[in-house]
């Protein structure tokens, strides 16, 4: 059995051109937040770099643990981000053309987001901290709160203020919440009737009004230019047009016309007789 055939599609909606350009737009604000995470672990290295100058005697162990703590902050961050990046970019054009897989993809990515930033927000603090002193045992000693506080690398690392600090970290939260209004806004857009009918699209059989036996037929058949050409018999299809499917034929369409029904013209009859011509005089 075929498969059944589809109704012709559309033209795309303005919905889903208006996703388009967003979903793009969601895609560099995502590198755009890459690129700032690492550009960040660059520069918290070099803020490490520079404590470790101004105090020469630093424990190496507490060097290291900044280190690793500040790649691990950058991985937590910047991976996610270049993920749903590249996931998205491979989906954009695919929407746009009206695929429908790749349109519940861009669904998914939606909701990855809300639950990357989730997971980053109560995870992050508490995963940092732990790859940044592995050292460090489960029962530290007594006095470990006083080394800490006491430590004059990590009071050289964190002390005044940083300018840089000052512009990522707004940066960054305008950039996730960015993200998140434009990935709702994309979801919402493609998720609406017209968006739905085009990536959707309808079998031909879902196409019709009714029954295709209680389609309307015209009473004449007509030309290109609208002029009709011949009158039909009520109840069936104009000559030269495919039939829907489902359509039921007989055998002996003439079997269910009555006189005078078809609309065509009565055939010639017989004329009517001579009057009687006078008889002959020789036989009045």
């Amino acid at each position: 059995m075929s498969p059944p055939a589809t109704a012709p599609r559309p033209p795309r909606p303005a919905t889903v051109t208006i996703a388009f350009w967003l979903q793009l737009a969601v895609v560099l604000v995502l590198l755009g937040l890459a690129a700032l995470t690492v550009a960040q672990a660059v520069h918290f290295d070099g803020q490490i770099d520079r404590a470790v100058r101004l105090v020469p005697d630093a424990d190496p162990d507490e060097v290291t643990g900044e280190r690793q703590g500040n790649v691990a902050t950058a991985l937590i961050f910047g991976v996610p981000a270049v993920l749903l990046a590249v996931w998205l970019a491979a989906t954009v054009v695919p929407v746009r053309r009206g695929g429908n897989v790749a349109r519940i993809l861009v669904f998914v990515a939606s909701g990855a987001q809300l639950l990357v930033c989730f997971a980053q927000c109560c995870s992050g603090g508490f995963l940092v901290p732990l790859l940044a002193m592995p050292e460090i045992a489960a029962e530290p000693p007594p006095d470990w709160d006083d080394e800490w506080e006491t430590s004059t690398f990590f009071d050289t690392l964190y002390a005044g203020t940083d300018p840089w600090d000052d512009l990522f970290f707004p940066a960054a939260g305008l950039g996730v919440l960015t993200v998140l209004a434009l990935s709702a806004a994309v979801v919402l857009l493609l998720a609406l009737p017209p968006a739905n009918r085009w990536f959707v699209p309808r079998t031909a059989n879902e196409a019709l009004p009714g029954p295709a036996w209680a389609m309307p037929v015209p009473a004449y058949t007509s030309t290109g230019y609208g002029y009709p050409t011949a009158p039909l018999v009520p109840g069936f299809l104009p000559p030269n047009q495919p039939l829907p499917p489902g359509y039921l034929i007989c055998p002996d369409p003439a079997a269910h016309l009555t006189p005078g029904a078809s609309g065509t013209s009565p055939g010639p009859t017989e004329p009517p007789p001579a009057p009687p011509k006078d008889p002959p005089d020789h036989l009045r």
